[in-house]
Parts: structure tokens; C-alpha cells; sequence
């Protein structure tokens, strides 16, 4: 099996070699990533310059680093090196990408859905800490790797179910031994900007994020009780045949 493994934090993250770790005797392993964080980049992608790829080692794994878009970084590794995966793995993210309001703009996520868009199963993972320290605590690290390598080791043999793209998990650092299948809460956090002036005397605004009441049995209201997450997703976004059909109305619009 072939195992790519990638992220949004960039390569320096111990996130993203937790992954490789945990399924690095499942297959062959090759890691990418950004030269610098790019989160919140959604699914970004870079058509306005030329884009580099250079293979550094860190942590004691080789890594491929480009200076683009975490989703540049997954079609370079494909399309360049010719590595064609099985399965694609995301993460670990620094946040946890909960709600649909984190999943759209979500740079971790949208390199599965990519992923996905091509046909290879994938699996986003994403957990609550806040630095790369976080990533130290052995707990955390253990409860890590096994949640992953279950996980993987399902998808590998059982695949995903039909209607099934990809799978968003997220992991909580205090962990309460619990592990639910749940859908997205559809908002998050309601968008705020705190207004200041720099030192040039001209006025910035920063964004700030007012949460959210969380649904009863959401993504969110399970993690905070600290469970594990599993979130299926699927990428189709048209409406069923018969709203389709209602719509047709619109047509009759421009009739003349």
C-alpha cells in the first residue's frame, strides 16, 4: 500500500509526522508539505508563478517541501514524482476543524477532498492544540497513533462506504475514551474584527471569532465532552433530482 501523507502547518509540525509514524509499517510512506503554515487556505492553488519542491529531511524522516499551497504540494508529489497513493492522509492539524463553517476553509481538510476529487481515499485529522508543544505530550501521542492506525487499517480493508469521500476526524487532547460517528454542526463561530491603528496611524482590522451555541450531539458538543469525532463527508454538492426539477421554473424566466 501506498501511504501520502501531508498538511497544512507546514513541514517543521510534529503533527504531520505522528501520521507517518503511525502507519509508517503499513506501506511505503512519503510525506509533503508547505515551506511555512498555510492555514484556512481552503482549497488554493497556485496558477501565478512558478513553484519549487525540495526534498529536506526533519525528524528523521525525508520530507517534500514546496513553497506553494498545501494542495500544490499534494498535485507536485502526484503528478511530479509520480507517486500514485492509495490512500491519502491529512494532518495532525494544530485546531480542530469542526462544524462545516471550519470544514470549507479548512487548508487540512481540502487536501483530502483533493484527494478525494482524484479518486483515493482520504482521511483528515485535526485535534485541539494549540502549538507544536502541544504535540509533546505523550498521552496525546499515543491516543494518536492508535486512532489513526485503526482507522487507517479499516479504510484499507473495508474502503469507504458509498457516498463516502472522506473521513474528518478530530482528536481532543483530553481525551475521555469515547469515539462517536457524527455529523458537521453548520456554523461554528460567527465572524468579528477587532479595530485598532498601526503605528503609521492608519486603522487595521483583525479577526476574532465570537463562538457559537454547539447543536445537541454535533461534531462540537461531542469534542468538547472530550471524544474522538469521526466526521464522513461527501464532496457532491448538487441538490437531489426533484429540487432540480422544481427549479426548472427558472427557465420559463427567459422565455420570450
Amino acid at each position: 500500500m501506498k501511504i501520502l501523507v501531508s498538511n497544512d502547518d507546514g513541514y517543521l509540525s510534529p503533527g504531520l509526522y505522528i501520521l507517518a509514524e503511525s502507519v509508517k509499517d503499513l506501506g511505503e510512506v512519503v510525506i509533503t508539505s508547505t515551506e511555512f503554515p498555510r492555514s484556512a487556505t481552503g482549497r488554493e492553488i497556485t496558477f501565478n508563478r512558478p513553484l519549487r519542491l525540495l526534498k529536506k529531511k526533519w525528524l528523521n524522516w525525508y520530507v517534500y517541501v514546496c513553497d506553494g499551497t498545501p494542495i500544490d504540494s499534494l498535485h507536485l508529489v502526484i503528478e511530479i514524482l509520480r507517486f500514485k497513493p492509495d490512500i491519502v492522509l491529512s494532518g495532525i492539524n494544530v485546531g480542530d476543524n469542526l462544524s462545516l463553517q471550519h470544514i470549507f476553509y479548512s487548508g487540512t481538510v481540502a487536501i483530502a477532498i483533493e484527494a478525494a476529487l482524484m479518486g483515493i481515499p482520504a482521511m483528515a485529522f485535526s485535534s485541539d492544540v494549540e502549538s507544536f508543544e502541544d504535540f509533546e505530550q505523550e498521552a496525546f501521542r499515543k491516543t494518536s497513533t492508535v486512532i489513526v492506525r485503526k482507522i487507517v487499517e479499516y479504510v484499507a480493508r473495508k474502503g469507504l462506504p458509498t457516498g463516502v469521500d472522506v473521513l474528518s476526524i478530530n482528536i481532543p487532547v483530553k481525551f475521555r475514551n469515547c469515539i462517536h460517528v457524527t455529523k458537521a454542526t453548520k456554523i461554528r463561530w460567527e465572524a468579528s474584527y477587532k479595530k485598532s491603528v498601526d503605528p503609521r496611524g492608519r486603522e487595521y482590522y483583525w479577526l476574532a471569532g465570537i463562538r457559537s451555541v454547539a447543536e445537541p450531539e454535533s461534531d462540537v458538543s461531542l469534542f468538547e465532552r472530550g471524544c474522538v469525532t469521526i466526521t464522513p463527508l461527501k464532496i457532491n454538492l448538487n441538490v437531489d433530482q426533484g429540487t432540480l426539477e422544481k427549479l426548472s421554473e427558472l427557465e420559463n424566466l427567459f422565455e420570450t
